[in-house]
């Protein structure tokens, strides 16, 4: 006696894909994951450009503050376009530039930075470097150093410098003016990516604090 059965179905009750239903379906699936994945690199790249701008922008205003803050404190304000101009450390020339400048320079108040061993006379020198488009500084005779970082070209630095008289002016002539220095920053943020450079502009004005009439 066989005990086995041959079961048959019929082809009609079969089911599954068919060949252009399959092709369908991974058309639809090959477009929605091309533009999901599309979607996710632009964020991606959105992310990071904004990361590299706030770095660059923390890096500017970190220099911006640094600057502000011992120029406040500062005196014998000195400003001019030649790098071989810049006063002399321990000099109290004073200069306004009413059209503006990219060099400046002044005695700082204190000692804490001119106050290093080996740093001779108090004064503080900012210039504009156009061969790296960085800012710089200098302490008393030392060596220029950059200010801001390589992700930031500079295109303009400029000192709009008024009032700036000697401390004691010569019997009979007028210091009733505070001394102001108005700066103002131009420049882009390097985009590493290819995206195209992002443009920054930032001003601010400084008052000497210290009683200059």
């Amino acid at each position: 006696m066989n005990v086995f059965r041959t079961i048959r179905t019929d082809p009609a009750e079969q089911t599954g894909f068919t060949l252009v239903e399959l092709l369908v379906s991974m058309s639809i699936f090959t477009f929605v994951s091309t533009a999901a994945v599309g979607s996710l690199l632009v964020m991606i790249d959105a992310n990071r450009k904004a990361q590299q701008t706030q770095t660059t922008m923390s890096n500017l205003s970190f220099a911006l503050d640094s600057m502000t803050r011992d120029i406040r404190t500062g005196t014998d304000y000195y400003c001019t376009n030649g790098f071989g101009n810049l006063p002399p450390s321990g000099s109290n020339q004073t200069s306004d530039c009413n059209n503006g400048a990219r060099g400046f320079s002044f005695n700082e108040g204190g000692s804490s930075l001119t106050g290093a061993p080996g740093c001779s006379g108090s004064r503080i020198s900012y210039y504009l470097d156009n061969s790296t488009g960085r800012i710089q500084r200098r302490l008393c005779t030392g060596s220029w150093q950059d200010l801001t970082s390589s992700d930031l070209t500079i295109d303009t630095l400029r000192f709009y410098t008024t009032g700036a008289h000697p401390s004691n002016p010569p019997s009979g002539s007028s210091d009733d003016e505070a001394p102001t220095v108005t700066i103002i920053i131009k420049g882009s943020i390097n985009d590493t990516g290819g995206a195209g450079d992002t443009e920054v502009a930032i001003q601010t004005t400084v008052t000497q604090r210290l009683l200059d009439i």
